[in-house]
């Protein structure tokens, strides 16, 4: 099978990750694949077009001539002009389709099915390509930034404790900031533990009855209650969400501020460590990989399967 592995060009330059790297594009090539990597593909992860090529790609300098392969992988969903450049064929990729329908509608116009990565999970319900701890790591650290206080002066409130809210905690408990993980039974009281935060973290992912009913656990009246200057990390990065104000932004413009409350809800928290999380999908992707480049889409195991977005019967 012919794959073409895209650069990524979004958040005008400061996305710095790919998705292979040329150890897992080896392996590729070892199980018989061609491998189509574009030029540049590693350089802002210090990897050279040379070390692809002794792995057995070969360097593309036209993006039409990775765009037009059986497959195309990148790691962020494609840009309007990329999408124009696939047709009839796969693209695997971070999608979010359901809350992206925009996507689904691009993919329809150019007859292009996907896998998308994020929805492949394991029988618990957990993703396999994530680097989620990443995530709560390094958003937990620009709270920490933007709070202007030692960690150690900072109250601190996470809503959740799962693997997302594990990487905050980690941070915060390390730093020495008082913390307090609110249990769902709390939740009917959030306004007696939201006084006098420094700093409130999301990490649960909100039903979605509750997203189409604009029901929050968070309300913007209550920010009043927050200390001055305190900052709002979503770490869930889910629209709508439990925090009535929150909205994803992108890693050119990281924070916006309402009611002079900081808010952080970047989608793509791991491109801040962007060495790190490209060695762990790359990891992580290539089984899978290997998976739908020799197995026709109706033939893939259910969890890769459940990840297919055919847009002409996808409902969101």
């Amino acid at each position: 099978m012919n794959i073409g592995i895209a650069k990524e060009i979004a958040a005008k330059g400061l996305e710095r990750r790919t998705i292979l790297l040329p150890k897992e594009v080896g392996k590729l090539v070892e199980a018989g694949h061609q491998v189509f990597v574009e030029k540049g593909l590693g350089k802002k992860v210090y990897v050279s077009d040379d070390e692809y090529k002794e792995a057995g790609a070969r360097i593309v300098i036209k993006r039409k001539d990775i765009f037009n392969k059986p497959i195309v992988v990148k790691l962020k969903p494609p840009l309007a002009q990329e999408f124009k450049l696939l047709k009839d064929n796969l693209l695997f990729c971070m999608l979010h389709p359901q809350q992206n329908p925009q996507y689904v509608r691009a993919l329809k116009k150019r007859n292009v099915k996907a896998v998308a990565m994020e929805m492949i999970r394991n029988r618990a319900g957990e993703r396999l390509i994530h680097c989620t701890d990443m995530a709560g790591e390094q958003g937990m650290i620009m709270a920490f930034h933007l709070a202007e206080k030692s960690p150690s002066d900072c109250n601190v409130l996470v809503l959740g404790y799962g693997t997302i809210a594990s990487g905050a905690l980690k941070v915060a408990f390390n730093l020495g900031a008082k913390v307090k993980i609110l249990r769902k039974a709390e939740f009917p009281h959030i306004r007696h533990f939201i006084r006098n935060k420094d700093i409130v973290v999301n990490g649960i992912r909100w039903p979605k009855e509750k997203r189409q009913r604009r029901e929050y656990l968070i309300t913007r009246d209550m920010f009043s209650l927050l200390n001055k200057g305190a900052i709002i990390l979503d770490l869930s990065v889910d629209y709508p969400n439990p925090i009535e104000t929150c909205h994803p932004t992108m890693l050119d413009k990281p924070v916006y501020i309402v009611d002079g409350i900081k808010h952080i809800s970047i989608f793509g928290y791991p491109g801040l460590v962007p060495i790190s999380s490209v060695k762990r999908y790359s990891r992580q992707i290539l089984p899978i990989l290997l998976r739908i480049a020799s197995t026709p889409l109706e033939k893939l195991p259910n969890y890769i399967k459940h990840a297919v977005i055919d847009p002409a019967t996808f409902i969101s």
